[in-house]
């Protein structure tokens, strides 16, 4: 038998571990083509590469059995061949990269981190460094050298550059207690400095840099959740301040963060600390808690125990929890306070316990402090030891600086490229900040004596007596209606009452509109607190109880009165605008109706005027039906010519469109009805102050305080800008502006408002306006314009527009004086001041000229008396017809032409000439001087 050849090895059937092994040989080795490219053989790799590799081939073997594995268990399903095509290389790469890129970016983040977080050296220097590289490289406001840059003064001042309040230089590092500081972080920020008594892991991990990365994410994660909190450290709350930031927006809070550590890299936790508690708002408009203490408890900040101190704490940041505490220690209980007040007392109180309980567990105080001092009614808070205050942004200052302020606060102004409160620019915007006024602080002051004088004149306290008469019966019917007990019994007890609430209010404006001038009233705010802090018990020492301060402002923005016979005017310059009257056109003076009136008891007409009607032909000659111009009218002040005018639908729609484009606030129901147009329903004081201003130039203008604000020398606000964009015309049409202006000077020469010529003789044509009386006699007023000049259009800046209120505050039935017996007398009185105030300037200024020109006159003192006795002469004699030479030389310019003849060398009256000087009397005597008014 042949032998058979042997089988060939390629028909010789494997074993299946030889199929495995040769299966595995074939996957190294496309593992190993794969991670070894031919460029790689040809380059040549050292050791360590070939060992790295080889090991990446080991893992790319490992992961195609995988990938084989999972091919055989679901053929369906898609799998990643790892070198199949370059998308699904890519995949393969990163699935097996990123899992080796996260453990080394894990390690070296928790090495990071154990550098950043362990005290030593390089604690938080991973923040710094951050903070540091974004603060160099992005668009950030740089923070200051040293924090006294920061330093704040706001001075108001008025035309002159003279103070009228001060808030000083506040030094923000003053030297801090360190009771202070630890009562501050009780309240506000645990874990900004170590602390002995914590922890060692809370001294290792949560003291922070400056941001509470733990606080952030959980303020982040409760306002998701809808529970809005902040999570500004106190570094962070610098960092706002520094920066201006008002609005919570990302990009600020972002900006905050970095800037936040800039500040503890530059200055350190405990200088930022200390700034922090000098500048930090603690209730309201009292800054760091040093004025706190002054404010709240009339002590130094030293002698603060840690519960008054953690108090002053707890109004950080809502100056709402101060006003309830205040109220619950002026004697009210938590029912009797509003909801959002009794919650906000909750709050504090809250507060103030946690800021105890904290402040007990790191050993600062003892469980016996704390028991005493934790808050739980009424009576725990009474007891912190509060004081009476009143806030330094309304403080001891009066009326002119308190409206300042109110305007300043009632706008929001850009601050080096950052919009800010009124408040914040007054009491909290780094560098000095200057408001000025037109406010003429010298004519102020007088004008307070003026009201003073007048009030305890006894010529008015007569008057006063003889027109409430009757009046105080009524008055005390009416208490007796309201079943209340009067506070009198007799009618001396009832004018002793009536004398201590009487009160002027005066507010002068200039030509644009500036207030020159503002006594709100005879009361001005003074410091309410007792002599002493403290009084005398059964039990010893105890608070003083708190006091009011009466303050009444009569002329405020929203303060109103009826302008009475005031509106006549207006209704006079409609009349003519739309009715096409003039001052000469003529109307009866008849009444509108025949009514029953409660108060009289009687029929009677309406309106009615100030003076009663006789038979026709006799005593005053003001008999029912007579007709007046319309000038006349007005200067007799008939309120049935104007009730009348008023009744006409065309010159009620003027009138109300007028009011109703400069926003007058009146009441829409009253102006319905005639008694609107003889000025019975009130309007605000300030407003028609400016609709009578707008008499000067047809446009109307809100009266304000406040030219130009000042930050750092940069212009902030500009009034000048503002109100000319803002102006209304109101008074437009220019012939019937002129006319009513003639109309208002004839008013002042020789109707009611002349009655000013005892306090003010040389009045006439300086001084045009209209005085009203309240029903009943309750405020009398007087509106008017004044300039010392002649010829007021060559001294339009010296145009003054003034509006007199005689009120009492009392209400009731009360007479306060006819228009012409009580804010007549006061501009008199002010009117004569300025008038003789420039008047003297001028006689200055000419005596200096002649001196200088004329060598005789320089060194002859008796050419200089015989000058002013001939200037005396001529504003006191009388020409020889017994006229006054004033009503014939008017104004400061007429006298000074006067001045000019005296002082002429080539006449030489100043030498004694007095046949020359009669001869100039007589030459003014002799003229025409019916002068054109502008």
């Amino acid at each position: 038998m042949p032998t058979q050849p042997p089988p060939d090895q390629h028909d010789r059937q494997e074993s299946p571990d030889e199929a495995a092994e040769l299966k595995n040989k074939a996957i190294k080795f496309k593992a190993f083509q794969h991670t070894f490219s031919e460029r790689d053989v040809e380059r040549g790799l050292d050791e360590k590469i070939v060992l790295r590799k080889l090991k990446a081939s080991e893992q790319l073997e490992s992961s195609y059995n995988k990938y084989l594995e999972q091919v055989e268990k679901n053929p369906v399903k898609p799998a990643v061949f790892p070198w199949d095509s370059p998308t699904q290389r890519f995949l393969y790469w990163c699935a097996m990269k990123i899992p080796a890129v996260l453990k080394i970016t894990t390690l070296v983040v928790l090495t990071l981190l154990v550098i950043n977080y362990i005290p030593g050296p390089t604690q938080h220097i991973v923040e710094f460094g951050l903070a540091r590289a974004i603060y160099d490289t992005a668009h950030l406001a740089r923070v200051p050298e040293n924090l006294e840059s920061y330093a704040h003064s706001a001075n108001i001042v008025d035309a002159r550059g003279g103070i009228i309040k001060s808030y000083g230089k506040r030094s923000v590092t003053t030297k801090i207690p360190e009771k202070v500081k630890k009562a501050l972080l009780a309240c506000e920020d645990h874990y900004l400095l170590p602390d002995p008594h914590y922890p060692w892991y809370v001294n290792a991990f949560m003291i922070h840099a400056g941001v509470s990365w733990i606080n952030l994410f959980g303020a982040v994660k409760d306002t998701l959740m809808g529970h809005t909190r902040g999570a500004s450290t106190i570094i962070m709350q610098n960092a706002k301040k520094i920066l201006g930031n008002d609005k919570r927006t990302i990009a600020h809070k972002l900006e905050e963060i970095v800037v936040s550590y800039i500040l503890v890299s530059r200055f350190g936790k405990e200088k930022n600390l200390d700034f922090y508690i000098n500048t930090v708002p603690v209730g309201s408009n009292i800054y760091g808690f040093a004025a706190a203490a002054r404010n709240y408890f009339k002590k130094n900040l030293a002698d603060l125990n840690y519960q008054q101190l953690v108090t002053i704490g707890s109004f950080i940041p809502n100056h709402n929890r101060q006003l309830a505490f205040y109220d619950i220690w002026r004697g009210k209980n938590f029912d009797e306070l509003s909801p959002a007040r009794r919650r906000h007392a909750r709050d504090a109180m809250a507060k103030v316990n946690l800021a105890l309980e904290h402040l007990r567990s790191i050993g600062a105080i003892s469980a016996e402090e704390l028991a005493r001092w934790r808050l739980t009614d009424e009576e725990s808070i009474r007891r912190i030891g509060f004081r009476e205050f009143t806030s330094p942004l309304y403080g001891e200052e009066e009326w002119t600086s308190w409206n300042v302020i109110r305007e300043v606060c009632s706008r929001d102004y850009v601050v080096h490229g950052r919009t800010v409160s009124g408040e914040r620019l007054l009491l909290d915007v780094k560098g000095d900040v200057v408001i000025e006024t037109s406010v003429d602080l010298p004519l102020v002051n007088r004008i307070k004596e003026i009201i003073a004088a007048y009030l305890a004149d006894p010529g008015y306290r007569k008057i006063l007596r003889r027109r409430n008469k009757k009046t105080w019966k009524k008055d005390l019917a009416l208490y007796e209606r309201l079943r209340r007990r009067p506070p009198y019994n007799t009618f001396d007890e009832f004018m002793d009452n009536l004398y201590r609430h009487l009160n002027i209010g005066v507010v002068m404006v200039n030509r644009e509109g500036r207030i020159v001038a503002y006594i709100g009233g005879k009361e001005f705010i003074r410091g309410t607190s007792l002599s002493s802090d403290e009084i005398d018990t059964p039990g010893g020492k105890a608070p003083a109880p708190p006091t009011k301060a009466v303050i009444i402002d009569l002329m405020n923005r929203k303060a109103k009165v009826p302008p009475a016979s005031t509106i006549k005017p207006v209704i006079s310059y409609f009349a003519m605008l739309v009715d096409n009257k003039t001052l000469e056109s003529t109307f009866a003076d008849k009444p509108l109706e025949y009514k029953y009136l409660e108060r009289e008891g009687r029929k009677i007409w309406l309106p009615r005027n100030w003076y009663p009607y006789d038979a026709k032909g006799k005593g005053h000659n003001r008999y029912f039906g007579r007709k007046y111009s319309l000038l006349e009218a007005q200067v007799l002040s008939v309120n049935t010519i104007f009730a009348r005018l008023y009744s006409r639908p065309t010159i009620r729609n003027a009138v109300l469109a007028a009011f109703d484009r400069i926003g007058l606030d009146y009441s829409r129901e009253d102006a319905r009805y005639w008694p609107f147009g003889i000025g019975a329903s009130a309007v605000p004081v300030q407003q028609w102050l400016g609709v009578y201003r707008a008499f000067l130039d047809g446009d109307y203008r809100p009266p304000s305080f406040v030219n130009r604000i000042r930050v750092n020398n940069e212009v902030v606000f500009d009034a000048g800008r503002e109100s000319a964009a803002a102006a209304i015309p109101l008074f437009d049409s220019r012939k019937e502006r002129v006319d009513e202006m003639q109309a208002l000077y004839a008013v002042c020469n020789r109707g009611s408002g002349a009655s000013m010529r005892r306090r003010f003789p040389h009045h006439r044509n300086l001084v045009s306006g209209k005085t009203g009386t309240a029903p009943n006699g309750r405020a009398t007023l007087f509106v008017s314009h004044f300039n010392p000049f002649r010829d007021r259009a060559a001294h339009p800046e010296d145009t003054l527009t003034t509006i007199v209120v005689v009120t009492t505050n009392t209400g009731g039935y009360k007479n306060v004086g006819a228009s012409t017996e009580g804010p007549t007398q006061v501009a008199g009185d002010i009117y004569k001041y300025l008038f003789q105030k420039r008047l003297q300037a001028m006689i200055d200024r000419e005596i200096e000229a002649a001196k200088r020109m004329n060598v005789h006159f320089r060194a002859n003192h008796v050419y200089w008396a015989n000058t002013n006795r001939y200037m005396e002469s001529l504003l006191t004699g009388k020409c020889a017809n017994g006229r006054p030479i004033h009503d014939v030389i008017n104004g400061v310019d007429g006298y000074q032409e006067a001045l000019e003849q005296i002082l002429n060398p080539d006449n030489r009256i100043y030498a004694g000439n007095n046949d020359l000087f009669r001869q100039l009397v007589k030459y003014y005597c002799d003229q025409d001087r019916r002068v054109k008014i502008q």
